[in-house]
């Protein structure tokens, strides 16, 4: 069994077991399709685009001494599987995906016990994002012109989001921001 982080909580907190039952290697190409009338076949003008990546986790509910805790821990983890956030995989520890859960869950018991089992499927975006590329903090710019070297070593090209905060009472100005491309 492999635990997972959802929303800043791991599943450890919750009385289950998780089990990985489908974290695809590539997602699904956007196709971009166009059917010519009189011509055979269609003219893909791909775009490189991928469609959202859907990950499907088993989630074992055990060790509960009563139906009505069963229900409960039902419905914490309703809770938690609410809303959206990164989903971290313990095996995987240094990449996050931005989830959602939209399909429906249901609750099928186990047996005469108080324990039972469900399916979540969380609605991804295409790539796993790098925990340690999310945020680089660089205190205290003085000298000019100063470089931030940042190696992405990802899969797939990517935007990024540069914010610069001025921390001091001067006015900054002229500022200059070039990408090198490696080789």
């Amino acid at each position: 069994m492999i635990g997972f982080t959802f929303r800043n909580i791991h599943s450890s907190n919750f009385k289950i077991g998780a089990k990985s039952i489908d974290r695809s290697i590539i997602p699904a190409k956007r196709k971009n399709e166009f059917v010519i009338p009189g011509r055979h076949g269609t003219i893909d003008f791909g775009t490189h685009t991928y469609e959202t990546r859907p990950i499907s986790v088993e989630i074992g509910l055990i060790r509960n001494s009563s139906f009505g805790e069963l229900r409960e821990s039902a419905r914490q983890i309703a809770k938690w599987l609410s809303g959206e956030g990164l989903l971290i995989f313990d095996d995987e520890p240094d990449k996050a995906y931005q989830a959602s859960v939209y399909d429906y869950i249901g609750l099928e018991q186990i047996e005469l016990i108080p324990a039972g089992r469900l399916n979540v499927v969380f609605d991804c975006q295409p790539f796993a994002e790098s925990l340690e590329y999310r945020q680089v903090n660089i205190p205290n710019i003085t000298t000019k012109p100063y470089e931030i070297p940042l190696n992405v070593n990802g899969t797939s090209e990517t935007c990024c989001i540069i914010t610069i905060k001025n921390n001091g009472t001067t006015n900054v100005n002229n500022i200059t921001i070039v990408r090198k491309a490696g080789i």
